[in-house]
């Protein structure tokens, strides 16, 4: 019998829970509980499974996010996630099934894109996804940090209902003018605070700081762990930076510091920063910072380039006309995009192509995060009018790096 592809019922989501903990490596967390604790989160019409008989071998969930896009405006994107398959049944077609499955239903729904982070770089590009916005990792030396200034305001250690009281309203600040970053629900701050436990658990001894502005309010927060560590009598100590945001510079500078000068800390450690951090131009001695790694991180698929182009804003004024393969064919055709900084329109057209691009590609250069000229040499698009790759990536080009970190 050939394996099913279908949304789950509702008195299958514990044994959906569970089959989605095998590939995921979980090895706490019972079932039944997480069942009860994500059923009025979960949209059950969206959580697909794959069943080979009465075996659930396959898992697969999208939700709506609002997604951040130059402008800043905002579009709503259906974000992927939980995608698995049991080792007993890979290389069988179930994720390509699943995908394509929740890719129509997304087009019927009117999403103009689809969003996912990517565990493994190869698979989704299959799909019509391309990394759209990167992290970087970064480590400080906390004894050669020197900063050029204080910044402004103060900080105060707080606990954790302080800032879930606090963090979503300046997490909302900060989305609204950041490229890329997505919502955040009640129960994504709960279950990262360690409020509710979802099965995976933050690490122990976390501690929170929070910026107050000369006048007193709240501009920015951080959290972090300490990893204590000895040699000889000398600190070898590592801060571990879980987030650090800031709704203004003086609570950037001033967050930084913090995190920088903690006694007995000899290095201070950040994943999942922007490609574009401030950070090295406000101290000293810049190679006190080192980029360990620079990562993929939002992939972005085009379903409707017309509601997606449309919806965001450009750097210039201009014209270009794209036209876009796609071999699911939900976003193929040619595109005419009249565009500026104060708003835009895209619709089909007949019109001769300045550029024949892969969907991938459309995805790609979405957010601003890489032009279409790094693209064209990568062979995932063409210039079919003289100087109209110089003209659209004028037009697509960003002000500021796109950055999502908000894991989902």
């Amino acid at each position: 019998m050939p394996v099913e592809i279908r949304a789950i019922e509702e008195s299958e989501l514990p044994r959906w829970i569970a089959a989605l903990q095998v590939p995921f490596f979980v090895a706490e967390g019972d079932p039944g509980q997480q069942a009860a604790l994500r059923r009025a989160q979960y949209d059950l019409a969206r959580c697909r499974g794959a069943f080979d008989g009465h075996t659930l071998c396959g898992t697969f969930r999208s939700f709506p996010t609002e997604l951040t896009v130059p402008g800043p405006q905002f579009v709503t994107a259906s974000a992927i996630t939980a995608v698995t398959v049991l080792p007993t049944h890979r290389r069988q077609g179930l994720l390509r099934r699943m995908m394509a499955a929740d890719l129509q239903a997304s087009v019927e729904r009117g999403e103009a894109l689809s969003i996912l982070i990517a565990s493994e770089y190869p698979i989704y590009g299959r799909f019509g996804f391309a990394r759209a916005a990167d992290h970087v990792g970064l480590s400080v030396d906390a004894s050669s940090a020197r900063f050029t200034h204080r910044g402004g305001g103060t900080v105060e250690l707080v606990d954790r209902d302080v800032l879930r009281n606090v963090g979503p309203g300046l997490y909302e600040r900060v989305r609204h003018a950041q490229v890329g970053s997505i919502t955040r629900n009640d129960f994504w701050w709960d279950t990262t605070l360690g409020i509710v436990d979802a099965g995976w658990p933050p690490p122990k001894g976390i501690r929170y700081v929070l910026h107050r502005d000369g006048r007193g309010e709240p501009q920015g927060y951080l959290s972090y762990h300490v990893d204590e560590k000895w040699e000889d009598r000398v600190s070898e100590t590592t801060l571990v930076v879980h987030e650090l945001l800031a709704c203004t510079d003086d609570a950037y500078v001033r967050l930084w510091r913090y995190a920088c000068e903690v006694d007995w800390v000899a290095t201070v450690k950040a994943e999942d920063r922007s490609i574009d951090e401030a950070l090295p131009w406000l101290l000293e001695d810049a190679r006190a910072v080192r980029q360990q790694h620079r990562t993929d991180f939002l992939f972005v698929r085009v379903l409707d380039p017309s509601v997606a182009l449309a919806a965001r804003r450009y750097m210039r004024p201009g014209r270009v006309v794209l036209d876009v393969r796609d071999d699911a064919g939900h976003a193929a055709g040619r595109f005419a995009l009249d565009a500026g900084p104060d708003g835009a329109a895209c619709a089909r057209t007949d019109a001769d192509a300045d550029v024949t691009l892969d969907v991938r590609a459309l995805g790609a250069i979405y957010l601003g995060g890489v032009s279409l000229r790094t693209l064209v040499a990568a062979g995932w698009a063409e210039e079919e009018a003289p100087g109209a790759v110089r003209r659209a990536d004028a037009l697509f080009a960003s002000d500021a790096a796109p950055w999502c970190n908000t894991w989902f």
